[in-house]
């Protein structure tokens, strides 16, 4: 296992041309917005984001929102969430909102510089002591990646979660977005966390709170 993993930070993209991506606004083409199985209401698009660094396959992410307040969106596989991996040929991207009735206008994002993300960061914070939680934070600090990411560590904000287990099939974390771009509205340090599963098809969503 390598020592350390690298991450980009998202960053807004200066001119349309330049994104990779986007946070929020709707899919106007090449991929229907999928509906909440337990709502039956159009989901919000999250985040529009490609398999890797240059690939030619984009990592789509839903939610559930038209019900905030009955929501299970923040548990992966809940049906209130969606994540799917297709070819980023056709698909179009609006950063404007009107789509359903919880989503958020987007914005167009690019990849900012590296981040490489040490081995002592690939822990379970809320099990560490003081100090050790302490040492943690001043880590993610210093490095800067407790942001919206693609790659590197989930960096939970709450306790983790165990994702190969809750969906039954082997899952890679592969981006995180936090309220530097975009308020998602999901409260005080609301994550959202996106992970791919080993086929490279489809994967899992949950968002989580600062405790």
């Amino acid at each position: 296992m390598s020592s350390e993993r690298t991450s980009h930070r998202l960053v807004r993209a200066p001119n349309p041309k330049l994104a990779i991506g986007q946070i929020g606004g709707h899919v106007k083409m090449g991929f229907p917005h999928p509906k909440g199985k337990r709502t039956g209401m159009t989901m919000a698009l999250v985040s529009a984001l490609p398999l890797a660094p240059g690939s030619d396959r984009i990592v789509l992410a839903f939610m559930d929102r038209s019900e905030p307040g009955e929501t299970f969106d923040y548990k992966p596989g809940s049906g209130d969430n969606l994540v799917v991996v297709v070819p980023m040929q056709g698909i179009g991207l609006s950063i404007i909102n009107g789509v359903c009735p919880g989503d958020w206008k987007g914005a167009k994002v690019m990849l900012g510089d590296p981040i490489a993300e040490p081995l002592d960061l690939d822990v379970d914070p809320t099990a560490l002591d003081m100090a050790a939680s302490d040492a943690w934070v001043d880590l993610v600090d210093e490095l800067g990646c407790d942001c919206s990411k693609l790659g590197g560590y989930p960096l939970w904000a709450n306790e983790p979660l165990d994702i190969d287990h809750v969906m039954k099939t082997p899952h890679a974390f592969h981006h995180r977005i936090a309220g530097d771009l975009v308020d998602l509205k999901l409260g005080e340090g609301g994550v959202v966390y996106v992970f791919v599963d080993e086929a490279g098809t489809g994967g899992a969503l949950c968002w989580q709170q600062a405790s």
